[in-house]
């Protein structure tokens, strides 16, 4: 094997990086894969090469990074630095994998609060106005509260992926370089139909009105950003007196909505765009108690009897 020089690290990280956009990974994962990285190296003692990582290394910066940080940082970080090593390995620069048998850190299990519906109802109440914002904000708070959609997803509609006569919006979710993003249609109810009708209406009034966004700004400016509907959602759950509000809580609330009305659950990963049941339980987990004690009351033995 060639021998490491002083600067390895950095040399090997560069032709690992090379390496993942070769393969199409998207930029996010490579600027994550690559903060780990340098996360593992600042925990080794000056000068330490590649080769001479150990095992024990990897756990100590394993636990180090749960406790500084969370679980879910220690699981995506670690796949980041596997993902090194196991390269390194390819390459035929080093002769042994320091995480080669090593189990990736658990995920934590958040649990999520949901929205009460006079929660909901309260927020709609704030975007009740005649104004271009109020019908703006109203059909942004309808669409996210009846298709769960992600802020990303709301923030990048245009206007032709809205058809108010069908009731459907065709969704761009999560995707990658390689494949590019997943479409999805979903459907929406009749108050919101009529919520972004109001809102194309005075859509049309706008000076940025031929633009392809579907969300515009106000006093005249373009189109709204992922932060310009993040900052809404804000305020507009400040006006409702909601507290501990944050954007996916609508995402979250839409998904258990669906469960407690009794909607399958490959209906929900469909309309919601996951393919795995991960996230699927850790959406539903926050009313699952509340959904098993009502169960309980209509099902009650002692009532039977």
């Amino acid at each position: 094997m060639p021998h490491t020089t002083p600067t390895e690290f950095d040399a090997l990280g560069d032709s690992w990086e090379l390496s993942m956009r070769a393969d199409q990974l998207s930029d996010n994962t490579i600027k994550s894969y690559r903060r780990a990285l340098r996360s593992l190296i600042a925990s080794l003692p000056p000068g330490t090469e590649p080769d001479e990582v150990t095992r024990d290394d990897i756990r100590r910066w394993i636990i180090a990074t749960r406790e500084r940080t969370s679980s879910g940082t220690a699981r995506s970080w670690f796949a980041g630095v596997r993902h090194f090593y196991r390269f390194l390995i390819k390459e035929q620069e080093i002769d042994n994998d320091p995480t080669a048998g090593i189990k990736t850190p658990p995920p934590n299990q958040p649990v999520t609060p949901v929205l009460a519906e006079d929660e909901v109802r309260a927020l709609l109440r704030t975007a009740a106005g005649n104004s271009f914002v109020d019908r703006r904000d109203a059909a942004i708070l309808y669409v996210m509260i009846d298709g769960g959609l992600r802020l990303a997803e709301v923030a990048g509609l245009t206007v032709a992926d809205v058809d108010v006569a069908s009731r459907t919006i065709i969704v761009s979710g999560k995707g990658t370089n390689r494949s590019g993003p997943r479409r999805r249609l979903i459907s929406v109810g009749i108050k919101a139909a009529r919520a972004l009708d109001r809102y194309l209406r005075a859509r049309r009034r706008h000076p940025c009105h031929e633009l392809p966004a579907l969300w515009l700004g106000d006093r005249g400016r373009a189109r709204l950003s992922i932060d310009g509907v993040k900052a809404m959602l804000g305020r507009r759950a400040a006006q409702a007196g909601i507290v501990g509000f944050h954007a996916h809580m609508t995402r979250h609330t839409w998904a258990s909505a669906f469960q407690d009305a009794g909607g399958s659950d490959g209906d929900l990963m469909t309309l919601g765009g996951w393919r795995s049941r991960t996230m699927l339980d850790r959406y539903g987990a926050a009313a699952a108690a509340d959904r098993a004690r009502r169960a309980n009351s209509r099902l009650s033995l002692g009532d039977r009897l």
